[in-house]
């Protein structure tokens, strides 16, 4: 893959990308599942690779210093990239304090959010929804059953006092900060589908079963 970040003309403010590390993969036997491989890469790389076409840094939420340093080796695969580390402050908040301390940490106004299992985000979608996002609060992927996909979605930095004041309510979901928000564009996945049929962006890793579907269903692809 080339190292040049793929910027449409015209382009000129920045955008990152908070990437959720921080989950403990219990489902998994308490491993990394950043760092489970398949295909010679792990789903970090993979998902760096696919976010660095379109964003200009990468910040990386982690639990702690302990959890950095595992994922430091995979980091060095991409020296001329933006790419730090947050933590979060707030004990068994979940998800939702990672994305707070990410996007404390983001130089840009605009963030998009994802995973750390997500190894196939596809940096077209990733880019129409910075697009979408554009002179808004957010740009949230809506299924018609008006399902969402809140950790995959495009937010700008006033999702962080919307967060502030739904921890002071002890509420941890992630999707009651961003429906306080006055101005969100729903990206229905109708659309999404334009660019990813499969809407493989979408994708996480839980279980081991999930990597052997995947590693079967593409050995599968190469017989045929």
């Amino acid at each position: 893959m080339s190292e040049k970040t793929e910027v449409k003309p015209g382009r000129t403010k920045t955008r990152s990308a908070i990437v959720l590390a921080g989950g403990r993969g219990r489902r998994m036997g308490l491993v990394e599942k950043a760092l489970l491989e398949f295909e010679g890469k792990t789903i970090l790389e993979r998902l760096l690779e696919n976010l660095f076409r379109v964003v200009d840094e990468v910040i990386l939420s982690v639990r702690d210093a302990s959890q950095k340093e595992k994922l430091v080796p995979v980091l060095e695969k991409f020296p001329s990239r933006e790419i730090r580390f947050c933590f979060d402050t707030l004990d068994d908040a979940g998800p939702l304090e990672g994305i707070r301390a990410g996007l404390l940490e983001s130089r840009s106004e605009y963030s998009f959010i994802c995973a750390g299992d997500m190894p196939f985000v596809n940096f077209r979608v990733v880019d129409m929804l910075f697009e979408k996002a554009e002179g808004h609060d957010a740009a949230l992927p809506r299924w018609d059953d008006r399902m969402f996909e809140p950790l995959h979605a495009v937010y700008s930095r006033k999702l962080i006092p919307e967060i502030e004041k739904a921890f002071e309510k002890g509420k941890h979901s992630v999707l009651a900060p961003v429906f306080q928000m006055q101005d969100v564009i729903f990206v229905e996945v109708s659309k999404i589908r334009e660019i990813d049929f499969k809407l493989r962006t979408f994708v996480n890793i839980n279980t081991i079963r999930d990597i052997e579907s995947i590693t079967g269903s593409e050995a599968k692809r190469e017989k045929l």
